[in-house]
């Protein structure tokens, strides 16, 4: 077959592609600048009342599967490096029990914004308008200690975090998407919670029409969630651990592994397809050139907060398709390795030899720490050339290699899931649901 010397994009893949690459410039524009006493609370002048009520009734009748892509997409947003990072530096999300208040408030907080008018003085405006100011303050703080700010691209990727896999997954969460309407009301409902959380118009990707949006989410999940999701580092582990541990006396077929291998399942990442129909798997193909992608990283690569986890940015931005995987070494192999224990009780720090500088990289060596592998461990990097070869790939392979409880944790989340599809399959899943977002609730005393 040949292959045209210059790429012919459709319509929406160029608006897709030219919304990333602007998107991506804006690395160095904060979110909110100033105080929480100087923020504008005000409605986007392109504010539809009734598409917005439209958007959010979208979610009652899709509740549980909305909600499940919710909870995955905690994991997705917090396998970003630097915004991973700032969570940290506020200490309220590190432990089982500050997990639980932060998440339950901010599920307090997402219920409120489904559920109530958005009017000034109401539970909803108040709600935005509270998050907002958190966000900015959590942003001050970070700056102060050279760990960056809460960035406009941040923000933007928050928004996919919620309406992206209900947008363009919906098959794998039980989520009717055969009414246009329906989903460009959902679409407008998140484009005016990102603008009152500080989301400027020209980052907005909620703003752009129906399948522009849905190629935005599509570039996204190739170029940042694919790659980043197989990175799972140290912090990721322990930060998502505590959110799991905080919920699992709550919420029924729950681990870590297994939310770990719903949230790739969700991305499409090969080997995660249990239950899939291999006919809707999709990954969009090539948009950016690696030196497009360089030209990001250059930006990003100085500045604080970026500069602390470059290996790991480096690793994410690739033209190519990459499946990352870790392999255990033979002690031959790892001759020039010796194991120790950290004070944090972690077996298997690198340790460098004399005269190691000029041989290994020190790219190489920050990925090893962030993720914390073992003496005898190394990342694999396999590269795909295309989208037919990353096809190839895909299978539920991943499954069994889970601990027999995770194995059915998943299952059941995937049966009951497809099973939203049947009258009685949805009323038993929102019976179950309504139970256990009482007894979250509960915790908040509401």
């Amino acid at each position: 077959m040949t292959v045209p010397s210059v790429m012919e994009l459709t319509e929406e893949e160029t608006e897709a592609k030219q919304y990333f690459a602007h998107l991506m410039t804006a690395i160095n524009v904060p979110c909110d600048v100033g105080t929480g006493a100087e923020l504008d609370t005000h409605l986007p002048p392109w504010f539809d009342e009734a598409k917005f009520k439209r958007g959010q009734k979208f979610y009652t009748d899709n509740r549980f599967g909305i909600l499940q892509a919710n909870f995955c997409s905690l994991l997705v947003l917090l396998a970003d490096p630097k915004g991973l990072r700032i969570l940290e530096h506020t200490g309220k999300s590190s432990t089982t029990e500050t997990a639980r208040k932060r998440y339950v408030s901010t599920f307090i907080h997402m219920s409120d914004w489904y559920e109530c008018e958005l009017v000034p003085g109401s539970k909803s405006w108040k709600s935005l308008s509270q998050v907002r100011r958190m966000h900015l303050s959590a942003s001050n703080s970070a700056k102060k200690r050279n760990l960056g700010f809460i960035s406009q691209p941040e923000m933007a990727l928050t928004t996919f975090g919620f309406m992206g896999f209900p947008l363009v997954r919906p098959h794998l969460l039980g989520i009717r998407y055969d009414n246009r309407e329906d989903r460009e009301a959902f679409v407008h409902f998140w484009a005016v919670i990102g603008f009152m959380l500080g989301v400027q118009d020209e980052y907005n990707m909620c703003l752009f029409r129906l399948e522009v949006v849905e190629m935005i989410c599509h570039v996204v999940i190739r170029y940042v969630f694919v790659p980043s999701l197989q990175l799972e580092t140290q912090l990721l582990r322990h930060m998502m651990g505590a959110i799991v541990d905080a919920f699992a006396p709550y919420m029924p077929f729950v681990s870590y592994e297994s939310v770990m291998f719903l949230t790739r399942r969700l991305v499409g990442i090969p080997g995660y397809q249990y239950g899939a129909d291999m006919g809707k798997e999709y990954i969009c193909r090539a948009l950016l050139t690696q030196a497009e992608l360089d030209a990001v990283l250059e930006q990003m690569t100085p500045r604080d907060g970026y500069r602390q986890v470059e290996a790991m940015y480096r690793a994410i931005f690739s033209e190519k398709l990459r499946i990352y995987t870790i392999k255990e070494l033979t002690d031959e192999i790892n001759e020039n390795y010796i194991e120790t224990v950290g004070l944090d009780g972690t077996n298997g720090t690198y340790t460098q030899l004399a005269g190691e500088e000029e041989r290994k990289p020190s790219a190489e060596r920050q990925m090893r720490e962030l993720m914390g592998l073992k003496h005898n461990q190394e990342l694999v990097v396999t590269t795909v050339d295309d989208e037919s070869e990353w096809a190839a790939y895909r299978g539920d392979t991943k499954l069994k290699l889970l601990p027999a409880r995770d194995q059915t944790n998943v299952r059941v989340t995937a049966q009951m899931l497809n099973s939203c599809y049947s009258m009685l399959g949805r009323f038993a899943n929102e019976t179950a649901l309504s139970f256990i977002l009482y007894r979250i609730k509960r915790l908040q005393g509401k």
